[in-house]
């Protein structure tokens, strides 16, 4: 979406124009205007321009004393831009503080060696294409900052996540009598044979944990009793596995 920058004054009107992207502001031929009060060749003017680059917003320059108050010229600006504003309602009208944006443009020209009488031809298209270019390096800089709050927001909704997320885990005794805990992270049966698959649960911040599979071989008074299963057993389920684990990031 192109954007139109406006740098309005009452003898002239600077014009500049966003690339389709919105990242960068060009200089377009000032508006010349003949009558400080009658807005209508003016609007004609913009107008066309509107319709030339397919211009979905105008920004116009608001030149704020220095002290960040508004004055008479604040008002000529917002009078303009409610006239605008009448005959394109179809299209958005911001404004942005322009208090330095001439003086940046006279600077520019000095530094470049211009003439009196390039710094006069020139001086109100360089203020509009200051202008415009604060307005989008703004607005970039806004959407940066969205999209990194985003991302903060997500992270922290990820870590409450899985600190409220109920994990089932069960508590297994090995050959030699200790007792590990493991948190089940699937469980299926197959052939009537019921399996577990499993990750210690003193590894969950290891990337490189190993999900181990038990069966089921049987019951005791009080428990179920299961054993990891062989590696013939895996071969055969290992097709089956894959597809069961394709959700999980373990190995």
């Amino acid at each position: 979406m192109r954007i139109l920058g406006l740098d309005y004054g009452d003898k002239r009107v600077g014009v500049a124009i966003s690339d389709p992207l919105g990242w960068t502001a060009g200089g377009l031929p000032t508006i010349s205007r003949k009558n400080p009060v009658d807005h209508k060749s003016t609007i004609e003017e913009i107008g066309k321009l509107l319709h030339k680059y397919q211009v979905k917003k105008i920004v116009l320059g608001l030149p704020k004393n220095m002290d960040g108050t508004e004055g008479e010229n604040c008002r000529k600006v917002q009078a303009f831009a409610k006239q605008l504003g009448k005959v394109y309602p179809d299209v958005a009208i911001d404004f942005f503080d322009e208090r330095l944006s001439t003086a940046s443009a006279l600077q520019t020209f000095d530094l470049m060696g211009a003439s009196g009488d390039a710094k006069r031809k020139n001086v109100d298209k360089m203020a509009a294409q200051i202008i415009l270019q604060g307005y989008l390096d703004r607005a970039a800089l806004n959407k940066r900052n969205e999209e990194k709050k985003a991302m903060a927001d997500m992270d922290l909704n990820i870590d409450t996540d899985l600190e409220e997320m109920e994990v089932e885990t069960i508590v297994m005794t090995d050959d030699e009598g200790n007792e590990i805990e493991y948190i089940i992270i699937d469980e299926f049966e197959q052939d009537g044979t019921t399996f577990l698959v499993m990750i210690d649960a003193e590894e969950i911040e290891n990337d490189e944990v190993e999900a181990v599979i038990f069966k089921q071989v049987g019951t005791d008074e009080e428990n179920f009793v299961y054993e990891e299963i062989s590696e013939d057993e895996y071969a055969k389920l290992e097709p089956m596995l894959k597809d069961r684990l394709a959700d999980f990031d373990f190995q």
